[in-house]
């Protein structure tokens, strides 16, 4: 069953065609984040392509609709256990462009409504981080993250906090990017079931189409294997919940819990919660959509720990998936060529909204 986020509330789905064009020079696959900023910046070069991108929701169905809302490059601890799986320098590199990926969005954007909370790592502080941080700090060549008093749930701490991190609502954003990319032709409601050698089976309308195109593109992120039986993408269920209208002497940041796995933030006056994808990790190594009682038991218990008390319920309970490369956290190398004419561009974990804008734009860059 599809639970509608909290975010598609403020979304009008968008009808179905009724037909699609015979030949495009660009057929994207999938309208989330990546689709779109795709999009945009191919509408840039000059001669624009006739580009089409296509989606087989009337919103969206993947994590770009589903997500928690979190404009970050990260925090200290997510990123001192993703340097043990994956190396600090890889680190880095995906710090750099998360950082570069925001300056875009509001660049790009200088009217999106953003809350500019910043972002706190709520989990405890130990030397080791410290060192950590301070390493970062001096390889980005500036004080990002700095180690201050914190408050979580009634309970005084230290923490790292990080200034400008911020909150956003990302169907908003999303439609703000459709409209911008005023060159594209976007197709909701056309399931794409075959694609590769430059042509596209597509079904819309109640009919089967074949679209022809020069280069392709499949955004889909962690459906990407329904169209590539061979990616290295592994699907991800992420659950989220949002509550009634709370008061709590907790910090409103962006906050990150259990080296982000879990996260929260404050959104119209509620605490908007998600994660235990680890504790509940073979349950969640899927992409069906549906929501399952035993993580909403986690999330609940953490909402608690973040409030400090339990005078709250639930109101909004969904669930999204993401892609993860190899089943790795970090969200560095989504680009694959699936033939000559197609490219999968799939598999930015927790990280897509600060990634694909700067994918998109490398990609437009070499066209």
């Amino acid at each position: 069953m599809r639970q509608a986020s909290y975010w598609e509330l403020a979304a009008t789905p968008q009808p179905a065609p009724q037909s699609l064009p015979e030949t495009v020079d660009v057929l994207v696959a999938g309208a989330g984040f990546m689709g779109r900023w795709l999009a945009l910046f191919l509408g840039r070069r000059n001669p624009a392509p006739r580009v089409l991108v296509v989606e087989r929701d009337r919103i969206g169905y993947g994590a770009s609709t589903r997500n928690a809302g979190f404009l970050t490059t990260g925090q200290i601890t997510e990123m001192f256990e993703d340097a043990r799986d994956s190396g600090l320098d890889a680190v880095l590199a995906t710090f750099a462009r998360r950082r570069t990926g925001l300056a875009l969005v509001r660049q790009e954007f200088p009217q999106l409504e953003v809350d500019a909370c910043g972002s706190t790592d709520f989990d405890p502080v130990n030397d080791e981080k410290r060192e950590f941080a301070r390493h970062v700090n001096a390889a980005l060549g500036e004080i990002m993250f700095v180690e201050r008093p914190v408050n979580l749930g009634g309970r005084a701490t230290t923490g790292f906090f990080q200034a400008r991190d911020g909150g956003v609502h990302p169907v908003k954003l999303l439609e703000l990017i459709r409209l911008r990319a005023t060159g594209a032709t976007f197709a909701f409601g056309v399931n794409v079931r075959r694609i590769g050698q430059g042509a596209a089976l597509c079904e819309a309308g109640g009919r089967t189409h074949e679209v022809r195109y020069r280069r392709a593109f499949v955004c889909t992120n962690g459906f990407a294997p329904d169209l590539e039986p061979a990616s290295p993408v592994v699907p991800g269920r992420g659950q989220v919940i949002v509550t009634s209208p709370v008061t709590t002497t907790t910090d409103r940041t962006l906050g990150y819990l259990n080296a982000g796995y879990d996260y929260f933030r404050f959104v119209d006056g509620r605490l908007l919660i998600g994660g235990g994808r680890d504790r509940f990790r073979a349950q969640e190594t899927t992409a069906e959509i549906a929501v399952s009682d035993a993580l909403l038991g986690h999330l609940r218990a953490t909402a608690a720990r973040v409030l400090g008390h339990e005078r709250f319920v639930v109101d909004w309970h969904w669930a999204g998936i993401m892609g993860f490369v190899g089943g790795r956290h970090l969200g560095g190398s989504p680009r694959r060529a699936m033939d000559e004419t197609t490219e999968a561009v799939a598999g930015f974990g927790g990280m897509g909204v600060a990634l694909t804008p700067v994918f998109a734009r490398e990609i437009a860059q070499e066209f």
